[in-house]
């Protein structure tokens, strides 16, 4: 496929995500809606872009763009931290039977829908300049195999002084390299980190992507 013809079929994705959240404009924030569609577009456009797509040929030849659940601000949680002090550097389980060095940050609380879930946030034992607060937590919940990646998905979040709450959004949620290209090495949800419900928020998957 030419330049021509891909650079005009990302636009006619773009332009179809840009007017699919107008019908859930309801109750959520105008600003934080457009910033999250704004988001959604530069993924789309690096993974159109065949310098930077973390694509596999097999996937981008027939790319048609990723696909995200509407944008509901429901999903987005306010968390309690319990941070963990003192914690082991553990080997924690990647993709391919690889490990990286990792430790427990906090244990995030939050309520969905009437019930109380836990999360682990991890932080990495070893963090590349620029990278001094990121955090992560990766999770599965019951849509995993069905419209999202069977492996699960990630949130990236931030680490700030004195926190004591965070905010979990699950409309960033989003799916690992590995689940497009076997190159990649990714790490797996530990098992603390399932959740029994449907978090139909964030980044879908489908075969095709």
């Amino acid at each position: 496929m030419c330049y021509i013809q891909k650079k005009l079929r990302l636009i006619s994705f773009l332009i179809a995500l840009a007017i699919g959240p107008i019908a859930c404009q309801n109750k959520e924030d105008k600003v934080y809606r457009q910033a999250l569609s704004a988001d959604r577009m530069a993924i789309n456009e690096q993974f159109f872009d065949p310098k930077e797509t973390p694509l596999d040929s097999n996937h981008f030849n027939g790319f048609k763009g990723l696909k995200f659940f509407p944008i509901n601000e429901n999903f987005k949680v306010t968390a309690q931290l319990t941070l963990l002090q003192n914690q082991s550097i553990f080997d924690l389980p990647h993709s391919h039977d690889k490990t990286r060095p990792y430790k427990n940050y906090a244990l995030a609380k939050f309520s969905w829908e009437g019930e109380n879930y836990a999360l682990l946030i991890l932080e990495q034992a070893e963090k590349k300049p620029g990278n001094e607060n990121y955090l992560l937590l990766p999770f599965t919940d019951v849509t995993n195999g069905q419209t999202t990646y069977g492996g699960g998905r990630y949130i990236d979040l931030e680490k700030k002084a004195n926190q004591t709450e965070i905010t979990i959004d699950f409309n960033t949620a989003y799916n690992p390299y590995c689940a497009y290209n076997a190159k990649y090495t990714c790490p797996i949800p530990p098992k603390e980190n399932h959740l029994p419900i449907a978090m139909e928020a964030g980044m879908k998957y489908e075969m095709n992507n």
